[in-house]
């Protein structure tokens, strides 16, 4: 998977204690769309959103938005994410060929939220977070075939300070181009990836404490596209 320099450095840190808990579970089966983007070397951005059952209800959508930057004095690095459940309406198209994100993250219930920004000092090992962004993330994708992927079983799990996300996929994909924006940031790009969930499981914990770094693992086939 794609991941950041400040990812890799985040691996070692200890960090500070977190204020509270956070479980969520959601069953991804339905069309889904994703993109990944590194705007310069210190900077990436993905987001994902899919059809899905959860935990806490019915049939619904749900959201899993990072981004990660680094301070150009290699001194701190800062994550946001944002793991929802959204409205169906939040959702929309028919089928991979077409499928728009229009979504006001003002609006999210906080129960099935977690939104936060966290900053890590680089030179104290501390994590400092706040509640993340709120304002309108805006994407349509349309497939253009360019490549198409089978995912038939990928499992893994990423750690970013004291939030773990568990991914367990069996999909079918194809590349899309990608425009529109985020929190009124312009996206676009040709290599988007759209497709078909087959009960695929992503699971997120934000645990209660912080806690050593060196668990970032990551298993399966590396074609885990409906994700990062």
């Amino acid at each position: 998977m794609k991941q950041l320099l400040g990812v890799a450095l985040m691996l070692f840190l200890p960090l500070a204690l977190t204020a509270e808990s956070h479980h969520m579970k959601f069953v991804q089966s339905g069309e889904f769309a994703s993109f990944f983007s590194q705007p310069d070397p210190l900077t990436s951005v993905s987001l994902t959103v899919s059809r899905s059952s959860s935990t806490t209800g019915g049939s619904s959508a749900n959201l899993n938005y990072s981004s990660f930057s680094v301070a150009p004095d290699f001194n701190s690095e800062t994550f946001v994410q944002i793991v929802a459940e959204i409205p169906p309406s939040a959702f929309t198209g028919q089928s991979t060929k077409d499928l728009v994100l229009n979504l006001d993250t003002s609006t999210l219930d906080p129960t099935t939220t977690v939104n936060e920004s966290c900053t890590v000092d680089l030179t104290t090992f501390t994590e400092t977070c706040s509640p993340g962004p709120l304002g309108l993330i805006h994407l349509e994708f349309h497939e253009n075939g360019i490549q198409r992927t089978q995912v038939l079983d990928f499992d893994e799990v990423i750690t970013n300070g004291s939030n773990i996300t568990h991914i367990h996929q069996t999909s079918d994909n194809s590349t899309a181009n990608m425009n529109g924006s985020i929190f009124g940031v312009p996206f676009s790009t040709t290599n988007a990836t759209v497709g078909v969930n087959f009960g695929t499981t992503m699971e997120f914990t934000k645990t209660g404490h912080g806690h050593d770094h060196g668990d970032h693992d990551h298993h399966g086939n590396g074609k885990g596209h409906g994700h990062h």
